[in-house]
């Protein structure tokens, strides 16, 4: 297992999470489409492209990234046009030979595409809605006793783009957002078609900000959580063992003490930096550890943080931004914060329903974690690592 460090682990480089990947194929069994509801970094995308190498029995998956679209016509072509690219579909369903053989009345409405052999060529002849030609595409093809499935992955994105292009109006977000809800609810796609959605920002709290939360609510969350504390030895151990370093048990379990939330990019940015410091044959210290944890906030690591201060000014209004800071900030200089101090924070910028939707949305993004050991509310940074790092950047 290689040390895969801020990119998609697959294939041998994915540290398998049994349970989350269990639960989703349970629903899927079930016909359920799917959210994946989790914070940035602790592998939402890596699991779909183990879905996309492991395919089960009886499923086709298709992993299509649509972090670039900006309007919901970009959108729908995307999807249209990775599902007839795809190698699978192309190929082993022998979808040309559908499209030959014209029987098909849906695929014969398709205005994007023409038969090349015994593949497609993409042609847009006159303005074409996307929306109607993935829907017939859908409707029309023959998968045989086969699902498909579509993980979408960066679908929040999507709809942060269509506000942004129209300056800050969610009248368009709102309706690509219904859009989707209609295409995956088409009853005569049912059982036949399923959708996955993730992204690197939260759908829930995207939805809410769109006034729109109705529009989601027939998708099954499913969460992933950060590693057990077994799990993150365990990989620990993995990563090292293909670098041909060791590390005693002692030092493992302050390596994961120092990390605290055990997501595997945490843990791939500490071991980064102990391979960086010393050979296989040189024995990991608890000292070569601490050394290393502060060498992550070198400057030459800032690319991997800097999306914790973009996206906030993405989500957040004006006011709600000017209180995530002020929180933040006073958060990286001291260990906690309770719930009321937080509060007393935004006095005279958000209600505090206001407020408390913003914690909520920090907390679910993977900013803060609660506490709540004395019996009162608290927040802390999720690790000591970024909480480090927004002291040395931010502060």
């Amino acid at each position: 297992m290689r040390n895969v460090v801020g990119q998609i682990a697959s294939k041998e480089d994915f540290y398998y999470r049994k349970k989350e990947i269990g639960t989703i194929m349970r629903n899927l069994d079930a016909k359920a489409n799917i959210q994946i509801a989790a914070p940035r970094r602790v592998g939402k995308s890596s699991i779909l492209y183990y879905l996309k190498d492991n395919p089960s029995k009886g499923y086709i998956n298709l992993y299509i990234e649509v972090e670039s679209s900006r309007s919901k016509n970009d959108y729908y072509r995307k999807i249209f046009r990775e599902i007839l690219k795809s190698d699978v579909i192309s190929s082993t369903k022998k979808i040309a030979e559908q499209f030959k053989s014209n029987k098909n009345g849906f695929l014969g409405r398709l205005k994007g595409i023409k038969l090349a052999g015994l593949g497609f060529d993409f042609t847009e002849p006159e303005a074409i809605d996307y929306e109607e030609e993935l829907t017939n595409l859908l409707l029309g093809i023959d998968l045989g006793e086969d699902k498909l499935i579509l993980m979408i992955d960066e679908f929040p994105e999507v709809m942060l783009n269509i506000v942004e292009d129209c300056n800050g109006d969610i009248v368009e977000a709102k309706k690509f957002l219904q859009s989707n809800r209609e295409l995956r609810n088409n009853p005569k796609l049912h059982g036949r078609i399923q959708f996955i959605y993730t992204g690197s920002n939260s759908l829930n709290l995207t939805a809410a900000n769109l006034e729109s939360t109705s529009l989601i609510n027939d998708l099954t969350a499913i969460s992933v959580n950060p590693l057990s504390a077994d799990e993150a030895k365990d990989l620990i151990l993995e990563i090292l063992k293909t670098y041909k370093y060791t590390i005693s048990q002692e030092q493992l379990d302050y390596m994961v003490s120092l990390v605290e939330w055990n997501i595997p990019f945490y843990f791939q940015l500490l071991i980064q930096e102990i391979i960086n410091q010393i050979e296989p044959e040189d024995i990991i210290t608890n000292k070569i550890i601490d050394e290393s944890f502060f060498k992550i906030m070198d400057q030459r690591n800032d690319h991997h943080f800097e999306h914790y201060v973009r996206r906030l000014k993405r989500v957040f209004n004006e006011k709600e931004l000017r209180f995530v800071k002020i929180f933040l900030n006073q958060l990286a200089q001291n260990e906690k914060i309770s719930k009321g101090d937080a509060q007393n924070m935004s006095h005279g910028i958000l209600t505090e329903s206001e407020t408390k939707k913003v914690l909520e949305a920090l907390r679910y993004d993977g900013y803060v974690i609660n506490q709540s050991e004395t019996g009162n509310l608290e927040y802390k940074f999720n690790s000591p690592i970024l909480k480090q790092w927004w002291y040395n950047h931010e502060c």
